[in-house]
């Protein structure tokens, strides 16, 4: 049969049957550096920051009350890292060397940003609660790479399920959701909890691609009746 992608994510999305005891929520990089205009160098739009952190608010507190794990990875730079001149990767070096911004909101992206100790490596308060889990460790686009999280999700929690918010989504949310399918993980992405600095257009493009080929991408709504 020809491949037909009209309605192929809702088909999905209607059969992906999960339980609550095998589920997490990820928040990739939900930092300040990105979620809040006054301390970050390179934030969303304002319109995208207000809409991520009311959907993710509303969908942490839903599943905190289930009683879902919510893991936070995101990046926090050691300053022991600063004097290697710690590198995220070959091609973004190149941008920011030569001073070429990436953000619709910002110019060239600042180095070294999320340092220990600074604003823009903590998150919202709105979305951390007690017991919430932290790493910390993050580098790389990919949450898993080089981190504890899947020893964390595997032999601790025993995750088969991740629901997946952050940004950027075509950077580090779409590496991580890469990373969680090739361990075999069912990656579940939820649309509006998930942005990019680098527009709308790169946001909807990094969604349509995994929809189409490694995860679910879904509405907070229709998460939150699948676990109910």
């Amino acid at each position: 049969m020809i491949a037909d992608f009209t309605n192929y994510k809702s088909l999905m999305n209607k059969l992906l049957k999960i339980k609550q005891k095998e589920t997490c929520l990820l928040s990739v990089d939900m930092q300040n550096e990105y979620l809040d205009p006054k301390v970050g160098t390179s934030p969303l739009s304002k319109a995208d920051i207000n809409k991520i952190l009311k959907n993710s608010n509303f969908l942490f507190n839903k599943l905190r009350k289930l009683n879902i794990p919510i893991v936070h990875c995101y990046v926090v730079r050691k300053k022991e890292e600063l004097k290697y001149n710690f590198s995220i990767s070959p091609y973004i070096d190149v941008s920011q060397k030569n001073k070429l911004s990436q953000n619709k909101q910002a110019g060239a992206r600042k180095k070294p940003e999320r340092v220990e100790g600074t604003l823009s490596c903590e998150l919202p308060k709105t979305l951390v609660k007690k017991n919430d889990i932290h790493i910390t460790s993050k580098r790389n686009f990919d949450c898993f790479q080089d981190t504890e999280l899947d020893m964390l999700l595997k032999r601790t929690l025993n995750i088969k399920n991740i629901i997946i918010c952050g940004v950027n989504t075509d950077t580090c949310v779409y590496g991580t959701t890469f990373g969680a399918s090739n361990r075999g993980y069912n990656p579940i992405v939820i649309e509006c909890c998930t942005g990019s600095m680098r527009g709308e257009d790169q946001h909807k493009t990094a969604l349509k691609i995994m929809s189409q080929s490694i995860a679910w991408v879904m509405k907070k709504e229709e998460i939150i009746n699948k676990l109910n």
